[in-house]
């Protein structure tokens, strides 16, 4: 809501409660209530037969009081002449009632009139001229004189005893009178402060009290003010204040939202690609689980490559000792034959010494002879033939123990591969596991940066709003000059 400045006609101008302005309205109606008494005295004179005295009393009574009451209006000597007048009403009354006690009354009231100038100088001039009516026509009507009458029953007592109620009338008037005239004094300071505060249309000037009030409330008014003036210039410095760092807020948020759709773009392209990379981790996984297992089933394959190869060597051992053996039975056999053949000799040499009858026996030995040298020469060949089988299986064992020392080498290999391709495969599924673990992570910050996103165009909200009502706490203040 903007203050709206007070303008127009609720704002009360500084003359209508000044000093001077209260003496003005005070003269006027000094000026009506004379006309206003003249009928009074007119139906007072006709009903006690002295109309004629009504009228002419009136008559100069009301045209002093409008004189004076216009041409002198607000001055002392115009107030003074007028509560004359007033008390002068009362005299008339009083005649024109035959010094009956009821028109006594109209002296206090007429009394009691004199507090609108609220000062005390009327009010005693009134008092001193009530009793100048008294003293002076209390004589002339014991006298008889002029036919003047004050009383019912003249004489000094009934002086003295109004007197006393009019100086006690008195005494309170002046009293009321006094704090009457506090209370205009201190209404004129504070009208004096509000057309300070007014003298500027449509705005509300707020100055540093410069001028000490004379009255308390006044005094009270004018220290509000200055507390006023601090506490919005204080207010006026915060708002300015407030709408700089409103502005800089909404310009840090600005960037902030800027930065933070940025990193959630960013994030939405990490999470793609974490994503591809956990299906290739996956993928990776499984694939070194394969590898793994055909790592073992090649590892097993080897171990039994070389179990083969060992036996196969022990075979190869088991026949060059059987080779041992045949070369030794093919010794003995060639042995054989030599003796033999040395014994087919002999019964040769013994058959030609029988002669005729040795001849079948010389034909046998010559049979011997020749089945022995054709053992020989088989036994020979079978020896060559074992000699070169023993070099053959000498160098096949020497193959299959190359053959054994390679497999064993391929089985170590495999096995150093294999417990690789296990290792790899651990740390995939460790990858794997990290991976799913960013991932995690991702997508936490994701839903982080999204809330940021949020709370950041809520910030930004709340900001816009803040600056608002700071904007609208500008114009308020701006009802105010605090110069």
């Amino acid at each position: 809501m903007i203050a709206t400045p007070l303008s127009g006609p609720d704002a009360v101008p500084v003359e209508m409660v000044s000093l001077k302005r209260i003496a003005q309205r005070a003269d006027r109606l000094a000026v009506i209530l004379s006309w206003a008494l003249w009928p009074m005295a007119i139906g007072v004179g006709w009903l006690n037969d002295n109309l004629l005295v009504a009228l002419i009393g009136g008559v100069v009574l009301a045209l002093l009081a409008t004189f004076i009451g216009t041409a002198l209006r607000g001055t002392l000597f115009s107030r003074l002449v007028l509560s004359t007048l007033l008390i002068g009403w009362a005299g008339l009354l009083i005649q024109l009632g035959a010094g009956e006690t009821e028109y006594h009354f109209s002296v206090f009231v007429l009394m009691s009139a004199l507090l609108a100038w609220r000062d005390i100088r009327p009010i005693l001039m009134g008092a001193a001229a009530a009793a100048t009516h008294h003293i002076l026509f209390n004589y002339l009507q014991e006298n008889n004189l002029f036919g003047v009458v004050v009383f019912h029953h003249p004489g000094w007592d009934m002086v003295l005893f109004h007197a006393l109620f009019v100086v006690a009338q008195t005494a309170m008037l002046l009293v009321i009178a006094r704090q009457m005239a506090a209370d205009a004094r201190s209404a004129s300071e504070v009208a004096e402060l509000a057309a300070q505060i007014n003298q500027q249309a449509g705005y509300l000037t707020l100055r540093a009290d410069t001028q000490q009030s004379a009255t308390p409330f006044a005094r009270t008014f004018s220290t509000t003010l200055g507390t006023m003036h601090g506490t919005l210039h204080q207010v006026s410095d915060g708002v300015a204040l407030l709408l700089t760092e409103s502005d800089s807020i909404l310009a840090r948020n600005a960037a902030l939202s800027t930065r933070t759709d940025e990193q959630a773009q960013a994030l939405e392209v990490a999470a793609s690609a974490m994503t591809e990379i956990s299906i290739a981790a996956s993928l990776t996984r499984d694939k070194a689980q394969s590898a793994r297992q055909l790592a073992g089933e090649t590892r097993a394959v080897a171990t039994r490559g070389e179990e083969n190869i060992q036996s196969a060597m022990r075979s190869m051992e088991k026949i060059s000792e059987e080779s041992r053996r045949v070369k030794i039975i093919l010794e003995l056999i060639d042995g054989i034959a030599f003796q033999t053949n040395i014994l087919s000799l002999n019964a040769s040499v013994e058959a030609a010494r029988a002669g005729n009858q040795g001849r079948g026996f010389a034909v046998v030995a010559s049979e011997v002879r020749n089945l022995a040298m054709r053992s020989e020469s088989a036994a020979r060949e079978i020896r060559q033939l074992m000699d070169a089988s023993a070099i053959s299986t000498e160098h096949g064992s020497v193959q299959v123990e190359h053959a054994a020392q390679t497999m064993r080498e391929i089985h170590s290999s495999i096995s150093g591969l294999s417990q690789l391709v296990t290792e790899l495969s651990e740390m995939s599924e460790q990858q794997n596991l990290s991976i799913e673990q960013i991932q995690q992570s991702i997508n936490s910050i994701d839903h982080s940066v999204h809330h940021n996103v949020q709370h950041v165009a809520e910030t930004l909200q709340v900001a816009q709003q803040q600056q608002q009502q700071a904007n609208a706490l500008k114009q308020a203040i701006a009802l105010f000059r605090l110069g």
